[in-house]
């Protein structure tokens, strides 16, 4: 299982306060780490190449577990939209509640999204995360 602190700011559940930090811990089923190239090539007319290389950006992607709990999935949809505008968040996929192992600063990347695995009515999410660093 792996914990995720974040900030509840948006989607609010029953008994959550807007701007206080919430744990919420979540089986992964998938984890898969990808790097982005910034670069620029430029191919001249006799087709040699000149490139212009700026950074590696690497991403995260996350996937969870098939879930069927009205409230684990009410919490997953606060954590996604409490993070939606690039506000940081922590993971830990090795750690409990209250005792983290090797946790780590992510900020969301793209779009997430929720699918639902079979016609029983359970739903895994998936998003992609940037590690931030706020030290960049």
């Amino acid at each position: 299982m792996a914990v995720i602190i974040y900030t509840a700011k948006r989607g609010l559940v029953a008994g959550h306060t807007a701007g206080q930090p919430y744990e919420l811990e979540v089986g992964i089923e998938g984890v898969s780490p990808s790097f982005n190239r910034e670069e620029n090539t430029l191919t001249t007319l006799s087709g040699k190449d000149f490139t212009t290389f700026y950074r590696i950006e690497e991403r995260d992607s996350f996937s969870t577990v098939a879930i069927n709990d009205v409230t684990l999935l009410a919490q997953l949809r606060e954590f996604v939209m409490s993070v939606a505008a690039g506000e940081p968040f922590t993971m830990d996929l090795m750690g409990d509640p209250g005792s983290p192992v090797a946790p780590v600063s992510y900020r969301l990347r793209g779009n997430p999204s929720k699918r639902l695995v079979n016609s029983a009515g359970f739903y895994s999410y998936s998003w992609q995360v940037k590690v931030f660093d706020e030290n960049a």
